[in-house]
């Protein structure tokens, strides 16, 4: 993809600090649950607009924090994740149309109703990769429900999965096969596809080009847009142009009626400026090929190649940031009430994670009140008796103390007296190996347990 049609860039960070998210700043410190990524999105602007009467929610509603919960016979963990209650939105609440913006006019908003399809969400592949990676080599045990909520909290961290139900009939979903964008409609995907995925198909070019000649008395506008002279050849191409990308919800001919023309020597000026800078396309089979309006290629798009990239499927995975652009109303807004029920409890997240996690060689137990954590080391549970003086003492002190650092756990041995470096050295030496045999569990914020004696069953 060609620099002038790359999406913005989302800020990045290296995939090996996935786990980071799980932090321990008191609760005090934690941050603001922010907005739901798929009510606030970038999608076009020929969307409906929200009005005084209501319309789609624009953020995550705030709920209180879970009561804090222990590993079996532990102290809980104070660290959580602070993206856990929703992800950060990416753009300002709707206030209106600007006095310095043209007014939109857009078709009427379609009536809501709930579509037979399900909806799931995965965690993405490279992500998972980079989070079991990190787990194996920390040694430590982390509450699967907290890492559901880091890959749901990041659009990049998870995929999500349409499905239509199985026993509905006649009820298909379209996608595109370059795109992958999806819709119940094929003439809203075949819209979306040729406003929004032209870049699948052409590449965009911009050049300088001589400024128009001519005597140009009259100028024509819609709002604060220049169409260009009416005595000029490129007026009727233009005007098809800013009705389609500005006004596509109104009938043209009364976008027609809108348009004024007048004498002002500036504007005409300003539009021979405008007017110096071409953009064409090319197909991306085609780059030395023929050359596109944007009209032009939306029509070559739509006459052409659509038929051919629409297919018809009863399942789709896609990308949150795919997902998010959905301009289906009502499968968008399917889609944000299964987020938000999802942020609440992922259900369907971590019953993939934990599937996912089996399948790479990490461990699943249980601590607490049932909590679920995921581990690269199998608990492995010693009698205090069995072994030797040293490990006896850890051992014990963690039964009575559970939930201890290895700086509380040398503190409570020595009586305080840490100021022996010999006597520390030798109490924190076994702990790794303790660690690394499952004898011990290292949890996530660094407290110590011993593992509870009851029996994880494994699912094969």
């Amino acid at each position: 993809m060609s620099e002038k049609t790359t999406a913005p860039k989302e800020s990045t960070r290296s995939d090996e600090d996935i786990l980071l998210d799980l932090n321990f700043v008191p609760q005090w410190a934690k941050k603001e649950p922010a907005a739901n990524h798929y009510a606030a999105d970038n999608r076009s602007e020929r969307r409906p607009s929200r009005d005084h009467r209501g319309g789609p929610p624009r953020s995550g509603e705030r709920r209180p924090s879970r009561d804090s919960r222990a590993p079996h016979g532990a102290r809980p963990p104070q660290g959580r994740s602070e993206d856990r209650r929703g992800p950060q939105g990416d753009r300002a609440p709707f206030r209106g149309n600007r006095s310095d913006e043209p007014r939109r006019e857009y078709a009427p908003r379609p009536q809501q109703m709930e579509l037979p399809v399900g909806i799931k969400f995965l965690p993405e592949q490279k992500r998972l990769a980079s989070l079991v990676r990190q787990v194996h080599h920390s040694k430590r045990a982390y509450p699967l429900m907290d890492l559901a909520h880091i890959f749901l909290a990041d659009p990049r961290g998870h995929m999500v999965k349409l499905e239509v139900n199985p026993d509905v009939e006649n009820f298909k979903l379209y996608q595109g096969k370059r795109s992958k964008m999806v819709a119940t409609d094929r003439e809203v995907l075949l819209r979306q596809i040729v406003e929004s995925h032209l870049e699948d198909f052409f590449v965009k070019e911009e050049s300088d080009v001589e400024p128009p000649k001519g005597v140009f008395p009259m100028i024509g506008k819609i709002d604060n847009i220049l169409i260009g002279p009416t005595n000029h050849h490129s007026y009727a191409g233009r005007l098809t142009e800013i009705h389609r990308s500005h006004y596509s919800g109104m009938p043209f001919d009364r976008f027609k009626q809108r348009v004024v023309s007048v004498r002002d020597e500036e504007l005409v000026e300003k539009w021979k400026e405008e007017a110096s800078h071409k953009t064409i396309y090319r197909l991306i089979d085609e780059p030395e090929g023929k050359e596109f309006s944007l009209v032009q290629a939306e029509d070559h798009v739509r006459n052409n190649i659509v038929d051919a990239e629409i297919e018809e499927v009863t399942r789709a995975v896609l990308p949150s940031t795919l997902a998010r652009k959905i301009t289906d109303y009502n499968l968008i807004r399917m889609v944000r009430e299964a987020w938000q029920q999802e942020s609440r409890f992922p259900m369907s997240l971590s019953f993939a994670l934990r599937a996912a996690f089996r399948h790479l060689h990490l461990e699943t137990f249980k601590a607490g009140k049932n909590i679920n954590f995921i581990t690269s080391v199998k608990p492995c549970p010693i009698a205090p008796e069995k072994a030797v003086e040293n490990i006896r003492h850890i051992l014990e002190f963690l039964a009575d103390h559970p939930g201890s650092t290895r700086q509380q756990l040398v503190e409570g041995l020595l009586d305080g007296k840490t100021d022996d470096a010999e006597k520390v050295h030798e109490i924190q030496k076994p702990i790794l190996w303790l660690v690394d045999r499952g004898h011990l569990i290292e949890f996530f914020n660094g407290t110590l347990s011993v593992p509870s004696h009851r029996k994880n069953k494994r699912r094969r």
